[in-house]
């Protein structure tokens, strides 16, 4: 029999975000009933739940659908009695798929509680406006950020279970919860509506990068601009999921077999890029003037890290400064910032 959550006694989602809301399928206009909306000619039921609209056409790789909903409730009940850093620290406590070890839970804490830091680094090339979009949203700190450029800003994640987390941080911060649960290669909007599409630390982990980007160059005004963070596949620096030096620099068919011989974890639905696969994936979905980045690490970034780690962040800190070794670190950097804009 399906789990079903019971849906009662939740706000429903707010009517702005509601009105925006397309069929992912078709991108056609969308039926409203309490718990729920449709689509007549696809003939889809996309449910409410917990007072998130959930508009996937395919559940979260990582994470069973009944599994991801049972989980979200768990998090929903916790995050009546705690506070938003609690209640991330208490999502690393559940179960997860394949499971954490716990210094990459540990990791993985702290790289959400210091989010904020590391926005503030890059705040400024995110540009003000109308509407936002951030793809991939987890947590939410960005859309928590965001709320001072933007007018209205939209939080999406294929993760049902992290938009629960993000609601929280929300409402800690006195911003509007507006989140759908939806996935990134099938975004349920209009065609031409924001002025900025953000993703961070999301098209290492799509299995078809170039769908994703495609889905957000349609949503995406003409004048409008993308601001992408990924993982670089030919970073010096460990791989960040995994904690391991060189898995980039291995044939992709190679590296599940690396990780498992020398940490005894599982890497699927990883699929890092470096600088130049990255340009050639974003030119092909129709975007230009491609400016690329080194971000700065932060103190909450080297924080848990060998010494090792330590020196080699503040030596990349210094180097970024000069504008000749700046270029050369956008293509071994641990992560690759660009921003985009699409052709005419």
């Amino acid at each position: 029999m399906p789990f079903l959550l019971d849906v009662s006694g939740y706000p429903p989602p707010d009517e702005a975000l509601l009105a925006l809301l397309v069929c992912p399928r078709c991108h056609g206009s969308l039926d409203r009933s309490p718990d729920a909306l449709s689509c007549g000619p696809c003939d889809r039921r996309y449910p409410i739940v917990l007072g998130i609209p959930d508009l996937r056409l395919h559940e979260d790789p990582l994470i069973p659908l009944e599994d991801d909903y049972r989980k979200g409730e768990v998090l929903q009940a916790a995050a009546e009695s705690r506070s938003f850093a609690e209640l991330v620290a208490y999502y690393w406590t559940l179960p997860t798929y394949p499971p954490t070890p716990p210094d990459l839970a540990s990791r993985f804490i702290g790289h959400v509680q210091g989010d904020a830091e590391r926005i503030a680094a890059y705040e400024h090339r995110l540009g003000g406006g109308e509407m936002m979009l951030d793809v991939g949203c987890g947590a939410g700190v960005l859309v928590q950020v965001a709320h001072r450029h933007y007018r209205q800003v939209i939080g999406c994640d294929v993760g049902f279970r992290w938009l629960v987390v993000a609601r929280k941080g929300l409402l800690e911060a006195g911003r509007p919860a507006h989140l759908v649960c939806a996935c990134a290669d099938h975004l349920p909007f209009p065609d031409g509506r924001f002025d900025l599409v953000t993703s961070v630390a999301l098209l290492e982990h799509v299995p078809e990068p170039s769908t994703t980007l495609d889905q957000m160059r349609r949503v995406l005004r003409p004048r409008g601009k993308i601001f992408l963070w990924t993982t670089n596949r030919f970073s010096l620096a460990p791989e960040p999921h995994v904690g391991l030096w060189g898995v980039g620099f291995l044939p992709r068919r190679w590296q599940a077999r690396y990780v498992r011989w020398k940490r005894g974890l599982a890497y699927d639905h990883k699929r890092l890029v470096g600088r130049g696969e990255l340009s050639r994936l974003l030119r092909r979905s129709g975007f230009r003037s491609m400016r690329y980045h080194v971000p700065g690490i932060t103190r909450v970034d080297l924080l848990h890290r060998s010494r090792g780690e330590r020196m080699a962040g503040a030596v990349a800190n210094i180097a970024r400064q000069v504008p000749g070794l700046r270029m050369l670190l956008t293509w071994v950097a641990p992560a690759l910032q660009v921003v985009g804009r699409p052709r005419e």
